[in-house]
């Protein structure tokens, strides 16, 4: 076998796992706002955000984040109001708990994030490097397709 197909395999497979592991240590998350603890993030740190500007953060289209909120506001983990200089503007704000959920998601990432324990501080530095290396090249790749998806 192709030892870059190899890589290929353990790569996903890594990813795999780590998605596993994160969802059985998010299991405390309510079950009503998981899976959108990247938008409660970004919400919690930029309250009052526009939907535009949310938009634009996330580098989604303005159709798929509205179904998103849709659910989150049906949840009651956001509300939504128009803005009173321009009835268009939505504004986005945390309810309490959406609060509670954005504060639950931050502890999840960092209790998934604990699997790197097992790596050395030198461990960490070379695999930082590698992935960072990773990243260029598959935004490269994306930007040069047209589908580029930027992360927060």
């Amino acid at each position: 076998m192709n030892p870059n197909t190899e890589l290929m395999e353990k790569f996903f497979r890594i990813g795999r796992l780590m998605h596993q592991s994160h969802h059985k240590k998010s299991k405390h998350c309510s079950d009503s706002c998981r899976g959108q603890g990247r938008v409660l993030s970004i919400l919690k740190k930029n309250p009052q955000i526009t939907q535009k500007e949310l938009s634009a953060l996330l580098d989604i289209r303005s159709q798929s984040l509205g179904e998103l909120l849709a659910r989150l506001e049906r949840d009651g983990c956001i509300f939504r109001v128009p803005s009173d200089t321009d009835r268009r503007v939505l504004h986005i704000t945390l309810t309490e708990q959406g609060m509670k959920a954005a504060g639950q998601a931050e502890e999840n990432k960092e209790r998934s994030a604990e699997l790197f324990d097992c790596l050395s501080e030198e461990e960490k530095e070379y695999l930082e490097k590698i992935l960072d290396r990773l990243v260029v090249v598959f935004e490269k790749e994306a930007s040069e397709s047209g589908d580029m998806r930027s992360e927060e």
